[in-house]
């Protein structure tokens, strides 16, 4: 392939690289974004903020999400033992939105990513960014490899870095910094919510606080799957022996809420 001249490589088409290229290309700009990989991709990340209502409005990119149902979500729940606290998005002090959505990433993204490309936006998917080089002009060359192991040059006046978990320019720029924050680890499923409850209590995202190192969330969608999923310290999860659904069926024996409802799904 031949080098390719652009005013920005965006690396990764997640939400936040789709928003990116929306903006830009809106404002004129020429634009490459280049994913590692292929989409639909299963991804968790499944519950957003009013806020990000705002940016998808203002790219263009509301419409076509709203056209996909997903499921509401108006706030979120939080247990502790029998404390139940309840946080209503429309109970605030400011204007703005006061709903925003639970979603499947897998389809989230991909509708993101199918309507930038409709708007004209450049997007080369399996393709992965492999070395960076950034001149004192601030501009930037960057070598990528395609699926089937061809390599190409993409210059680029800047570069977005939207790969999320990937650190991509981190990585290869030696930014990397350790972190402070405890060593924790997550084990979650999607699961057919078989007996999910009818009305509200069957759409609430739910987080069930079981100490302040362990909480399990509950995130149902609109096409009556359910995300389920611990997070804790990683030995705590480590401790639980046997397969990840074994694992994750002996924890959810923590959660006297979710207990019954989920002791009988496939993981």
């Amino acid at each position: 392939m031949n080098d390719i001249h652009v005013d920005v490589l965006i690396i990764g088409a997640g939400p936040s690289g789709c928003v990116a290229a929306a903006y830009l290309n809106n404002q004129g700009y020429d634009i490459k974004v280049v994913e590692k990989s292929v989409f639909p991709r299963f991804v968790i990340g499944e519950s957003l903020l009013p806020r990000c209502m705002d940016h998808f409005e203002e790219v263009g990119l509301l419409d076509c999400l709203k056209a996909a149902n997903f499921e509401l979500k108006p706030g979120a729940r939080f247990l502790r033992g029998d404390v139940v606290c309840n946080f209503d998005f429309s109970d605030k002090h400011s204007e703005g939105w006061d709903w925003t959505w639970q979603v499947p990433r897998a389809d989230f993204d991909h509708i993101l990513v199918k309507e930038i490309i409709k708007k004209g936006v450049d997007v080369s998917f399996e393709h992965e960014v492999t070395a960076v080089e950034i001149a004192d002009d601030g501009s930037s060359k960057t070598t990528i490899k395609t699926k089937e192991g061809d390599t190409y040059t993409i210059h680029a006046k800047f570069i977005i870095d939207s790969s999320g978990y990937g650190r991509v320019l981190p990585r290869l720029l030696d930014l990397d910094k350790p972190s402070a924050l405890p060593d924790h680890s997550s084990i979650f499923t999607h699961v057919k919510d078989v007996n999910r409850e009818e009305g509200t209590e069957g759409t609430l995202i739910t987080f069930d606080v079981l100490d302040k190192d362990t909480w399990f969330w509950v995130i149902p969608f609109s096409n009556g799957n359910t995300s389920l999923g611990f997070v804790s310290k990683t030995e705590y999860i480590d401790s639980f022996k046997g397969s990840n659904t074994e694992r994750m069926k002996e924890m959810l024996k923590l959660s006297d809420y979710y207990y019954d409802r989920f002791k009988d799904v496939d993981f």
